[in-house]
């Protein structure tokens, strides 16, 4: 019998060289793990000890930034108000025109865009219901200054009758009171005449002031509803400024003062008007109005920025935009004592973005170049000139 060989593949013990390779790369893998390990904790105890350190350093009242704050002063000078104004220009007369009478339309005198004078036709209704009633009229008032006519001629020879004795002077009191009934007579007569003429006139529609047609009519021929604009009519010589400033600005704008307008390259100077008394409370600005002349011949509607001039030059203090603490509007943070102070300013916003500080703050008053938007009353800060 022959002995039996072992199989090369099976029950092999596995090369060294991978033994040594599995081995090495798991050291290395714990090494990781503990090196990992090491630095998270490491982390975790710098982070507790400096909000540990912070805690300790706001208690003690240790300043608010990491390192010296910036602060300036504003620069003092005069300054002739220049108010920003934004709003629209509009006619400063326009009217919607309708016609007082009913009835059909029967001519279209104007064209869309005509400029027409003050008095000229602009339509006309279907008129023949109306010059009949005014012919009517007519013959009512001759009627009456006919019976008119009678009643005095009756009432004189009654009263040289009675005078002479021939006739009672009852029969005479009552020619005069004849006459007197025949002159009320004509009266009503006449004013029956004057209100058809009034309603003739009624059907002609006529321009109240010189300026240019801005709508017609599509068409002659419907009926046409007394009170139902029809035409409209704009005087562009003169516009209306209708515009708004900001609530800062509100103290700065008078009715009487200049105004400038630059649009397209023109330069229009008018006057304020009307300033009102109430801020928007959604805008939080302040409407105003303004009238200029034409000269340069702009459009109505046409949004327009303006300048509102001041009359007497007032003391500002200049300031950069970024003394602004983020997400206020109006407040600069304040350095009084080493410690921070929130104050609201009144300013103006000059050309570069240069606030003109109006009131709020003291010309020798120091305040923060760049506030942190977690600056509060209070915080105590390092500062640096």
């Amino acid at each position: 019998m022959h002995a039996k060989l072992p199989d090369p593949t099976h029950d092999a013990p596995p090369p060294r060289s991978l033994s040594t390779g599995r081995l090495v790369a798991g050291l290395i893998a714990l090494l990781f793990v503990g090196w990992f390990g090491v630095r998270v904790r490491a982390a975790l105890r710098t982070q507790a000890a400096l909000a540990d350190e912070r805690n300790q350093a706001a208690r003690a009242g240790a300043p608010v930034a990491s390192g010296p704050a910036a602060m300036l002063t504003g620069t003092a000078r005069r300054w002739t108000p220049q108010v920003p104004v934004e709003g629209t220009l509009q006619p400063a007369r326009e009217a919607e025109l309708a016609f007082k009478a009913a009835g059909r339309l029967s001519s279209i005198q104007v064209r869309l865009g005509q400029h027409v004078r003050a008095g000229a036709l602009l339509g006309t209704l279907e008129a023949a219901e109306a010059e009949a009633q005014k012919k009517a009229a007519e013959a009512q008032v001759h009627a009456a200054e006919a019976q008119l006519a009678l009643a005095d001629d009756a009432a004189r020879r009654s009263e040289k009758l009675a005078g002479s004795g021939s006739m009672p002077e009852a029969t005479a009191l009552q020619a005069v009171e004849h006459k007197r009934l025949a002159t009320a007579q004509l009266d009503a007569a006449r004013a029956q005449l004057g209100l058809a003429e009034v309603a003739l006139r009624n059907h002609v529609l006529l321009a109240p002031f010189a300026g240019v047609v801005a709508r017609i009519p599509s068409g002659t021929g419907g009926i046409v509803s007394p009170g139902v604009p029809l035409y409209r009519l704009q005087d562009t010589s003169t516009l209306r400024l209708a515009g708004t400033v900001g609530e800062n600005d509100a103290s700065l704008v008078r009715v009487g003062a200049p105004v400038r307008i630059l649009v397209d390259g023109k330069t229009l100077t008018g006057q304020i008007t009307a300033v009102l008394s109430t801020v928007d409370a959604a805008t939080r600005r302040l409407p105003i109005e303004a009238e200029l002349k034409n000269d340069a011949g702009l459009l109505g509607g046409t949004f327009v920025r303006a300048v509102a001039l001041g009359t007497e030059e007032v003391s500002v203090l200049e300031l950069p935009s970024t003394v602004l603490r983020p997400g206020a509007q109006d407040e600069v943070m304040v350095v009084k004592d080493g410690r921070l102070e929130t104050r609201r300013v009144r300013f103006t916003t000059a050309t570069g973005g240069i606030l003109l500080v109006r009131s709020g703050l003291g010309a020798d008053e120091r305040v923060l170049q760049t506030p942190s938007a977690e600056a509060k009353d209070g915080d105590r800060v390092e500062t640096r000139p």
